[in-house]
């Protein structure tokens, strides 16, 4: 068979496909037949008592019982002041501010006691010495070296559990920073 009738074999085949496609789409389609209808017997009707759902049978059915976490709570547990039983008030400047927020400006360490200086964000200049309360989170200078201040603070995990966490001041952050 040679190149110009197998060709010719295509385009008919091909023709006679768009005929038929056409003519297929030119009939409409018959209108759909009625349903029949159904014979619908009536059932008993049920007590008032069952058919009527209370209320409350829905909360208890589907209710949340909170055990433990709740899981669509927060993982942080944001308090305001972790300083139980002392009122806002009553706190020391220096206990109002998170530790990181200070900076350390001088150290004196001497035989008797350690003294250090310390300004807060707003400003204000304090001083210092092991035992003196800081942080907002129950914190406590344990501490001093002649260049940093070690801040012990109490937090508590996601779980409720209770740690010590060390927070260093360093008098210089970095080796050659101008006083």
């Amino acid at each position: 068979m040679s190149f110009k009738n197998y060709s010719l074999l295509v385009l008919l085949i091909v023709l006679t496909g768009v005929m038929v496609a056409g003519s297929a789409c030119s009939k409409k389609a018959p209108p759909p037949k009625p349903l029949a209808p159904v014979a619908v017997t009536p059932k008993k009707a049920a007590p008032a008592a069952t058919a009527t759902v209370e209320a409350e049978d829905l909360v208890v059915a589907f209710g949340y019982e909170v055990s433990g976490r709740n899981p669509f709570g927060s993982l942080l547990r944001v308090k305001k002041l972790v300083t139980e039983g002392i009122p806002e008030e009553q706190l020391t400047p220096l206990q109002r501010i998170p530790v990181t927020d200070m900076k350390v400006e001088s150290i004196i360490i001497s035989s008797r006691k350690s003294v250090a200086h310390v300004i807060t964000p707003d400003g204000k200049a304090h001083i210092i010495s092991i035992g003196t309360a800081m942080g907002r989170h129950k914190g406590k200078v344990i501490r001093m070296n002649s260049d940093e201040i070690i801040v012990e603070e109490q937090f508590e995990d996601y779980l409720g559990r209770a740690f010590k966490q060390e927070t260093v001041l360093r008098l210089r952050e970095k080796e050659g920073e101008n006083l």
